[in-house]
């Protein structure tokens, strides 16, 4: 990637930082080998690769990366720049393949995190990117894990995350711009427009809405990407197979085995291996004498008579009623739908700490942000009866203010630790509701409450 096109994209996000020769990035290619080969030429061509990203030389940039793959094959650093490269020449799945395995060889930095987030979307695999940025969003920067966010659809975390790094002390343009272009994918062009207006001149900001208009009207995935980073997507087929991590295990040889020691072709006695018997003492062995039968003057065995045995105790059935009627024979079991069966252990996740509007207090999971109050009642009247789940919580609404303009956020409460507050989140995304978690800091100016109403389970 070229210089001009770093300027171009420094106010539009997911600048990497190896396209920039960050120092970070130098550092861990310099970092030394940790399996055999050829540290030297791994270290001259990983060189020569972050020479050619930034002098715009594509193609000699994966020419050198790939060597410094081949030199070093089980140092992440040079896997995570070989992805980079990959990336910048706009083959997603050769750079999914190479960061993928720079991770597994324990490189997890944010840049290497955020270029295979964008190589998943770029692919369509909106589940893995997610899963990317949700274990790792505590070492992303908010203007990437933001946007990223706004690239896998999740409008309103995206717009969270980043007016909170927007209003932020130190808060960068870029960052601002990232805000609006989130916005602007979201459908909300009039702030987005406020917003881009702050850094950029009102002939640019023209230019900038048509380029967001076209992103944002683009259904494939690759070229998305591919337009956000300015680079053009290319067919391909994979990262080469004689670079794969399977074909350097790092393993050792195992020790060959000691030699069988042979028979004798004439074998000892077997009495000098067998065992003698084990002894028996006599008095182990006891007999026993039975009686005779004895006969009468006759010659007749007289027949004993066996006495009769008591007859058993006869247990009485319980005469109390049933409290439930007893099923008919032959009466099928009706099956519970397996989401009824879901929903049913959903609701048994009640709230553990009463919600005080005038001081709140623990964990709440947003459902999303609105332009005035009354849209934010309306919106929890339509959540609530599509998902009887969130009838179970206190919900309430209170203003923030962003940029000049108040927006209405509307939450869940009264979930006592972040574990919950997760489970939750995560329950209503399995019914496609967008959330997220964040903490009540008892300063917030409640507006609108509405108490939940729990579900009481009937006793069996």
């Amino acid at each position: 990637m070229n210089r001009n096109m770093l300027m171009k994209l420094a106010v539009s996000g997911f600048v990497l930082g190896l396209t920039t020769t960050g120092c970070s990035m130098n550092k861990m290619a310099n970092a030394p080998s940790n399996a055999l080969g050829k540290p030297e030429t791994a270290v001259k061509s990983a060189d020569k690769a972050r020479d050619a990203l930034t002098d715009g030389k594509v193609s000699k940039a994966v020419a050198y990366a790939e060597a410094a793959v081949a030199a070093s094959p089980r140092d992440g650093a040079y896997r995570a720049l070989l992805g980079q490269a990959y990336l910048s020449d706009g083959r997603f799945a050769s750079a999914s393949a190479a960061l993928t395995e720079a991770m597994e060889l324990g490189t997890t930095d944010a840049n290497t995190v955020i270029a295979l987030t964008l190589a998943n979307l770029a692919q369509n695999k909106t589940s893995e990117a997610m899963a990317l940025l949700n274990a790792h969003r505590d070492i992303l920067p908010a203007p990437d894990m933001g946007l990223a966010l706004a690239l896998a659809g999740d409008s309103e975390s995206a717009i969270y995350v980043l007016s909170e790094a927007a209003r932020a002390e130190g808060a960068t343009a870029r960052t601002r711009q990232n805000f609006a272009l989130a916005l602007a994918l979201s459908g909300r062009w009039a702030q987005a427009r406020i917003l881009a207006s702050q850094d950029l001149s009102l002939d640019k900001v023209e230019g900038r809405m048509a380029e967001w208009s076209k992103l944002a009207n683009d259904n494939n995935s690759a070229l998305r990407v591919a337009s956000l980073i300015g680079v053009t997507a290319q067919a391909d087929g994979g990262m080469p197979v004689r670079l794969a991590l399977s074909n350097f295990t790092g393993t050792q040889m195992a020790a060959a085995d000691a030699p069988m020691v042979l028979a004798s072709a004439d074998p000892a006695p077997v009495d000098s291996f067998a065992p003698p018997p084990p002894a028996v003492e006599a008095a182990a062995i006891r007999t026993v004498e039975l009686p005779m039968p004895q006969r009468d003057a006759n010659g007749v065995v007289p027949v004993t008579e066996l006495p009769v045995p008591a007859a058993a105790p006869v247990i009485m059935a319980n005469a109390a009623p049933y409290r439930a009627a007893p099923r008919v024979a032959g009466e099928a079991a009706a099956a519970r739908p397996f989401h009824e069966e879901a929903r049913a252990l959903a609701t048994k996740f009640l709230p553990q700490l009463a919600f005080d509007a005038k001081k709140p207090a623990g964990w709440a999971v947003q459902l999303g942000a609105y332009d005035s109050l009354g849209i934010a009642k309306e919106k929890w009247g339509s959540l609530k009866s599509r998902n009887a789940m969130l009838a179970n919580f206190p919900a309430s609404s209170h203003a923030a203010t962003v940029k000049g303009r108040t927006f209405y956020r509307l939450t869940v409460n009264g979930i006592k630790t972040r574990a919950d507050a997760d489970r939750l989140c995560g329950q209503l995304r399995a019914d496609g509701q967008k959330c997220f978690i964040r903490q009540m800091g008892g300063s917030e100016s409640i507006q609108w409450a509405a108490r939940g109403t729990p579900v009481r389970l009937a006793s069996r």
